[in-house]
């Protein structure tokens, strides 16, 4: 097969596999693609490590050594010691360069040679008995094989970028525990966004929309859509929740502690240490008012408090 083959197909493989869009991941199946090609002169790895590839090409049949389970061993015991005992990454990161090398030899068995996938064993291993089946370097068939993986390639992006199969799955479903994982992964670093289909607890009105989640008790959710802070299950009762990850955006969680103090100071402090920044508050908070004071309550909203003062 064509590199760029070995490629797409390590690719797709690898985003499929483990469920990652990650370059670094991606780009580690394309080199493990490549090794097994090293036993020749005339690849493009092998034109590169030219004096590795040359040395193996005068010892060991093409197809043979390089493109056996043992040399796929070989390369998951040394990127598991490496990632281990320097780089100290994820698992996905040790596994992804001997996953593409196992793909990459996997795929040779369609062609018309096969390789010597349990070398030392000298029998070669060829996935389609039919000769006139198997697939020939360049050929219509490769070509056919190139596009699809490329396809499920784009497909594996997509799938990775929306929290994977089992992910997609939930979110389709409308299924809680998914979205909340989604949530937890992805609220540290962006605004999660939940499109509820539901109505409303008091009227029975249609609560559907578009509304920014703010923070979850269980399974459900305290969400805000710039009008008010409303909480599923409470004031919004929902048929169905999906969420979207949105654009970035900056965590902090501060604890205040007023102990029988003013509150306004405070929370002023916090407001113009933050100017640009959406501020909520949660918690308990007791206010003394007059007898004849009333705090009004809007209508589909959570019990909210808001500061509000006259200068003399």
């Amino acid at each position: 097969m064509m590199s760029i083959t070995h490629a797409a197909i390590a690719t797709a493989g690898t985003s499929l596999i483990l469920g990652t869009a990650d370059p670094l991941l991606l780009g580690l199946s394309i080199i493990g693609s490549q090794l097994p090609d090293i036993d020749t002169t005339t690849s493009t790895i092998g034109k590169i490590f030219f004096p590795i590839s040359s040395w193996i090409e005068d010892r060991f049949p093409h197809r043979s050594v390089t493109h056996s389970l043992l040399a796929t061993a070989g390369i998951t015991a040394v990127s598991l010691g490496v990632n281990y005992f320097w780089l100290h990454g994820s698992f996905k990161a040790a596994i992804a360069l001997p996953l593409g090398h196992l793909l990459s030899c996997f795929s040779d068995t369609f062609t018309k040679q096969g390789v010597q996938l349990f070398y030392p064993n000298p029998a070669w291993a060829i996935s389609v008995s039919n000769p006139r089946r198997r697939l020939k370097t360049g050929g219509a068939g490769e070509l056919w094989v190139l596009g699809i993986s490329i396809a499920l390639l784009t497909l594996g992006i997509y799938l990775a970028n929306g929290g994977g199969i089992t992910q997609k799955v939930s979110q389709n479903l409308g299924l809680r525990d998914g979205i909340v994982r989604v949530y937890n992964e992805n609220a540290s670093t962006n605004k999660v966004y939940a499109r509820i289909t539901g109505y409303w607890t008091s009227d029975r009105t249609p609560a559907d929309g578009k509304y920014l989640i703010i923070g979850n008790e269980g399974n459900e959710f305290i969400v805000t859509d710039g009008k008010g802070v409303y909480k599923t299950g409470a004031q919004i009762i929902t048929s169905k929740v999906t969420t979207t990850v949105g654009e970035a955006a900056t965590t902090e969680i501060r604890n205040l502690t007023f102990n029988d103090e003013d509150a306004i100071a405070p929370l002023e402090e916090l407001q113009n240490a933050y100017p640009d920044a959406d501020i909520y508050l949660n918690g308990e908070l007791a206010v003394d008012f007059p007898e004849d004071v009333r705090i009004p309550i809007e209508p589909n909203q959570m019990a909210t408090a808001a500061k509000k003062w006259e200068q003399d």
